[in-house]
């Protein structure tokens, strides 16, 4: 019984701290693009620097992830692209928890986007 009370109870804490975590929005103008030869991650600056996330070491940068498919990126660079040549605002979305892209060695560094509008 005691076995099943310790179950239980740890159930609730995983399933409790999994449903915590949510998107973040930060809208702003798109203030830089970057793009590399040898990486297929975008980087993309905005005119506001939205909320940190305490995981990823960037403050100002976000990254449209390598491990998106090629036609999910495209999508998303063609939106900022858009934005950034028209001067609208753009709403980026990333996870408030557990989402950093890597760059180079350091496996925490930019907030990982997860949707634009």
């Amino acid at each position: 019984m005691k076995y099943f009370k310790f179950l239980a109870a740890l159930l609730f804490l995983i399933v409790s701290q999994t449903s915590i975590a949510g998107w973040l929005d930060t809208s702003g103008k798109v203030t830089g693009i970057v793009t590399y030869m040898g990486k297929e991650t975008i980087l993309v600056t905005l005119s506001s620097p939205g909320v940190n996330v305490a995981e990823c070491l960037s403050k100002n940068t976000f990254a449209i992830s390598s491990a998106m498919s090629a036609e999910g990126r495209s999508r998303m660079y063609a939106m900022l692209l858009s934005a950034q040549a028209t001067g609208r605002n753009i709403t980026v979305s990333y996870n408030e928890a557990g989402s950093c892209e890597a760059w180079g060695a350091n496996q925490n560094v930019y907030r990982r986007i997860v949707r634009l509008r």
